[in-house]
């Protein structure tokens, strides 16, 4: 009789997320996102790995391949569609019960709802807007470290400017670009910071997390308080976006002292 195979998991190894069944050498890969829309489902699907949440699926009973991390890639990839289009069913905040398209990958409110537990089992999530270059924010890296050291991930929304002027631009172009670029930032990926317990490492030093970034599996220690320039290219942890304009978060503080949410949108 065949043993069963193990429920897969997920873990920081190599300053990669690796999901498998860790059974064997090999049989584990890189999560990263299907394609470029599902960076919030899959930063969700992480977090519920991570936690080892219930909601996680039993993605291994999937892989019934003589090839299984080829198979455990296509259900990966099939989980986060699957959980995009539930996301998307309802865009949630000022768009209520309203469906959103999946060709904007899902809004913030969604992704707030998906990563919240049950009801009793665990932090309900909400949005919070940030101004990562204005006076609260100091707090709101404390507010986000308390978080992770509770246990809780939490979600960053990057965005930048619609456009940045380009080497090869020429006159017109370059005008054009440079307007767009000094433009308000605007939503564009999601990352998540992880909490040392889960990743199985130390806590990094003050002002830092460490950031799982969808689009590339890469896991890497980011400055929150470091100064980055508004319209350039962003740090590979945030997706090489510049900004972050929103905490995905619990809704209350569970340890005692820490910085207390300005209030959600």
């Amino acid at each position: 009789m065949t043993a069963p195979t193990p429920t897969p998991c997920a873990r920081v190894i190599g300053a990669r997320l690796r999901v498998g069944a860790f059974s064997r050498p090999g049989d584990a890969l890189t999560l990263v996102q299907g394609d470029a829309t599902t960076c919030g489902a899959t930063a969700v699907l992480a977090a519920r790995l991570l936690l080892g949440d219930a909601r996680a699926p039993d993605l291994a009973a999937r892989a019934r391949d003589p090839r299984p991390v080829r198979a455990l890639d296509r259900a990966l990839r099939a989980e986060g569609r699957r959980l995009q289009a539930r996301m998307n069913r309802r865009a949630g905040g000022p768009l209520g019960p309203l469906p959103w398209t999946r060709r904007l990958g899902s809004t913030p409110w969604a992704v707030a709802e998906a990563m919240s537990a049950p009801a009793g089992r665990g932090p309900r999530y909400a949005v919070r807007r940030v101004d990562d270059a204005g006076p609260d924010w100091p707090g709101d890296v404390e507010a986000l470290r308390a978080h992770l050291a509770d246990g809780d991930p939490v979600i960053l929304l990057t965005g930048g400017p619609l456009a940045r002027p380009r080497p090869d631009d020429g006159i017109l172009a370059g005008a054009l670009h440079r307007v767009l670029a000094a433009g308000p930032a605007l939503p564009r990926h999601y990352v998540l910071a992880v909490p040392a317990g889960l990743a199985g490492l130390p806590a990094p030093a003050a002002g830092r997390a460490r950031i799982y970034d969808p689009s590339s599996g890469a896991v890497g220690v980011l400055d929150l308080l470091a100064p980055r320039a508004r319209h350039g290219p962003g740090p590979r942890e945030l997706g090489h976006w510049p900004r972050v304009l929103a905490l995905i978060e619990p809704r209350a503080q569970r340890r005692r002292g820490a910085a207390q949410p300005k209030g959600n949108p």
